[in-house]
C-alpha cells in the first residue's frame, strides 16, 4: 500500500531524518513514482526503493541532506546488467529520479495532519516543487491546503497516477487512505486471511456473532474484533469506498443476512466464500451482480485455508490497484 504509513510509524523517532521519494521512472524499475522510504542519521533506514541496488548510496546521500538540511534530486541508471552499474546485475533497465529531502519539524507537523485525514478516509494530494527544492503543499478534498509553498497553487485533478506534472516542474502524488478489510466470519480459515491482509497493508476488522471464536487472541494482527449478529454489526459500521468485505461465516442463514444487508453499501470489494451456486441461493435465486466476487479469489487452484487466503488477497490487491469508475465518485478538482 502507500509507503507513507511505515514512515508515520517512525517519523517521531529522535534525531535527524530524511525521506527519499521516487519522482520519475524511465523504463522499468522495482518500484514506481510516489514510492518512498526514510533514512536515519545513524545510517539505518526503513523501507526500500530498489532491489537493494540504491539504498546504500542513498544512505550516504541522506547524511549530507540531514547535515546541510537541503533537498537534493538524484538520478540512478539501472539499465546496466553488469556488476559495475547501479543495477548490479538486476537488469532493471530503467533510470530513476529520487527526491531526497530532510524531515523537518514543519514537515513532521504536516504529516501528522495528513495521517489524521487518511485515518478519516480522506485522500490527500501532495505537490512538491522541483525548481524550488524544499517547497511542498498538501491539498485536501475540499481544496484546503497546508505546507510550505510560495505563489499560486496550480489547478489539478484528482488522480491515482503519480509523477511530474506535464510541462511543470512539480511532482504530484495522491496519498490514499489505508484500505480496510472487514471479515464477517471468525472461523479458523479466517486466521490466515486476516494475518496476510494485515501484513499486506490492510486495516482489518473481524466480525462474528460467536464470541468464543471472535476474540483478539485468535486474530492478533486485526485492529479490532466485533461480536454481534449481522444487523447489529452492520449498523455499527460506516462503510466507504475504501472498504473490502469478505463474507465467510460458513453459516447459510448468517451469510445470507450479511450479504443482503451489504448489497446497497458503497464498498470497493464484496466477496463471498463458497461456490457461485451457493451465493445465488444466498440472494434468493436472483442473479449475482457483476460487482460481487463469487467465487472469491484468483483462480490458482488453491487448496487449504492458507492458499485460499493468498488467492483472496491477490484479487483484492488487483481491485485496489485498478481505477474504479462505478459505484464511487472520487474525482475532484483543486482550485487556485
Amino acid at each position: 500500500m502507500d509507503d507513507i504509513y511505515p514512515i508515520f510509524e517512525v517519523m517521531e523517532k529522535k534525531g535527524n531524518k530524511a525521506i527519499a521519494t521516487i519522482i520519475n521512472v524511465k523504463g522499468s524499475a522495482y518500484k514506481k513514482e510516489g514510492s518512498s522510504m526514510i533514512f536515519f542519521e545513524d545510517g539505518s533506514y526503513n523501507g526500500i526503493l530498489s532491489a537493494g541496488c540504491l539504498e546504500s548510496d542513498l544512505a550516504i546521500q541522506a547524511k549530507k541532506v540531514m547535515r546541510e538540511q537541503e533537498t537534493l534530486i538524484l538520478q540512478y541508471d539501472l539499465s546496466e546488467e553488469n556488476d559495475f552499474g547501479w543495477g548490479q546485475g538486476a537488469g532493471c533497465n530503467g533510470t530513476i529520479d529520487i527526491l531526497l529531502e530532510p524531515l523537518t519539524s514543519q514537515l513532521i507537523k504536516d504529516y501528522r495532519h495528513v495521517k489524521s485525514l487518511l485515518n478519516n478516509h480522506k485522500p490527500v494530494i501532495v505537490l512538491k516543487r522541483l525548481d524550488e527544492l524544499g517547497e511542498y503543499v498538501f491539498i485536501e478534498e475540499d481544496g484546503a491546503s497546508f505546507g510550505n509553498w510560495s505563489g499560486k497553487i496550480p489547478i489539478i485533478e484528482f488522480t491515482s497516477k503519480s509523477g511530474v506534472m506535464t510541462e511543470k516542474s512539480i511532482f504530484q502524488h495522491t496519498h490514499q487512505p489505508k484500505p480496510r478489510l472487514i471479515v464477517f466470519g471468525a472461523g479458523s480459515d479466517a486466521i490466515p486471511l486476516v494475518t496476510l491482509a494485515a501484513e499486506t497493508g490492510f486495516s482489518v476488522i473481524v466480525c462474528d456473532w460467536r464470541s468464543e471464536l471472535c476474540q483478539k487472541k485468535h486474530f492478533p494482527t486485526a485492529e479490532s474484533v466485533m461480536v454481534g449478529f449481522p444487523k447489529e454489526l452492520v449498523d455499527q459500521l460506516t462503510f466507504s469506498s475504501y472498504d473490502f468485505v469478505v463474507i465467510m461465516s460458513h453459516h447459510f442463514q448468517r451469510d445470507q443476512e450479511f450479504l443482503l444487508y451489504l448489497l446497497h453499501e458503497n464498498v470497493r470489494y464484496l466477496g463471498v466464500l463458497g461456490p457461485r451456486a451457493r451465493t445465488k441461493r444466498l440472494l434468493n435465486g436472483e442473479d449475482i451482480p457483476n460487482w460481487i466476487f463469487s467465487p472469491i479469489g484468483v483462480a490458482i487452484q488453491a487448496v487449504g485455508s492458507e492458499e485460499i487466503a493468498v488467492s483472496i488477497i491477490a484479487e483484492m490487491i488487483e481491485v485496489w490497484r485498478k481505477p474504479r469508475h462505478e459505484r464511487v465518485e472520487l474525482l475532484w478538482t483543486i482550485p487556485d
